[in-house]
C-alpha cells in the first residue's frame, strides 16, 4: 500500500512539473518565462520601429523646411527618445505583449498629432 501511494505521489508530482513548465520556460533565474502562442515574441516591432523612423523623417523635414522651429524641434524628439525607451523597457524581456505593442502605437499616434500640429502652426524659423 505504501508502494502504490508513494508511485502515486511521485506521479502526480512529475505531472505536476511538467504542467508548470508547458505554461513557460525558465530563464537562467529559475523563474517561469511566458510564451505567446500564436504570435512571434517580438510581432510587431519591425511596424512601430518603421513608424518611429518615419515620424523622425517628418521632424527633420520640418526642421529643414523651417516649419518646426529649433525649440520645437527639442520638444518633439524628447517625446520620440521618450518613446525609444519605452520600447527598449518593453521588450527587454525578449517579448513584445500585445498590451505593449497597443501602447507603442497609441503614444506614436500622438506624437504624430504632435508633429501636425507644430508643423502647421505658423511658427517659422527666420
Amino acid at each position: 500500500m505504501k508502494k502504490i501511494i508513494g508511485a502515486l505521489t511521485a506521479a502526480a508530482a512529475l505531472a505536476l512539473a511538467t504542467s508548470a513548465m508547458a505554461d513557460g520556460w525558465r530563464d537562467h533565474r529559475g523563474f517561469v518565462q511566458p510564451v505567446y502562442v500564436g504570435q512571434p515574441p517580438l510581432a510587431g516591432l519591425r511596424e512601430i520601429n518603421a513608424r518611429m523612423d518615419e515620424q523622425r523623417a517628418r521632424i527633420e523635414a520640418g526642421l529643414r523646411r523651417g516649419a518646426i522651429t529649433r525649440w520645437e524641434h527639442r520638444r518633439l524628439m524628447a517625446e520620440h527618445q521618450d518613446i525609444r525607451a519605452l520600447q527598449r523597457a518593453f521588450v527587454a524581456d525578449g517579448f513584445l505583449a500585445p498590451r505593449e505593442r497597443m501602447e507603442l502605437n497609441r503614444r506614436l499616434d500622438i506624437a504624430s498629432r504632435h508633429i501636425v500640429f507644430e508643423a502647421h502652426d505658423r511658427q517659422r524659423r527666420f
